[in-house]
This record gives structure tokens, sequence and C-alpha cells, in this order.
């Protein structure tokens, strides 16, 4: 099927395809480059539940994503 690109940079998948592969809103989706062609995959139910698990995970510290990569990046200097 051709589908175009929208202005804001956004393509809409048929909804056959929608149907036929279960996806909804807020399904997620995995998009890889080959070569000269995009490929776009559906991410598998169990991957789905890994995601929802993962967002229930409280932190036993309280630091950002930013204060861990400059913990990281500050102890790979001093080796």
């Amino acid at each position: 099927m051709i589908v175009k690109i929208s202005k804001g940079q956004q393509i809409t998948i048929p909804s056959e395809i929608r149907k036929e592969l279960k996806l909804k809103a807020g399904s997620r989706i995995e998009v890889i480059k080959r070569k000269n062609e995009i490929v776009i995959r559906p991410l598998g139910e169990d991957l789905e539940k890994l995601f929802e698990e993962a967002k229930k995970i409280v932190p036993k510290h309280k630091l950002t994503a930013e204060q861990m990569d400059k913990l990281i990046e500050d102890e790979i200097l001093r080796q």
C-alpha cells in the first residue's frame, strides 16, 4: 500500500494492516532502516508487558538519567 508522509512527518498505517496485527494507539513498533528500505515491525506482546512492568519499578536512588551518566563518565575518567 502507498501512504503519504504528513506535514508533521507522520505516516498512517492502513486500517487493514493495523487490525491484522492488532495494533492500536500506544502500541510499540520498531522502525528499522535496511539499505534503502524502512521496515516497521510490531513488538510482541511479551515485550509490551515488559515495558509496562518496567514503568512500575521504583529506583532505589533519586538520581536522574543525566546524573547517572555523569557518574559513569567520571568513573571512566578516573580509570
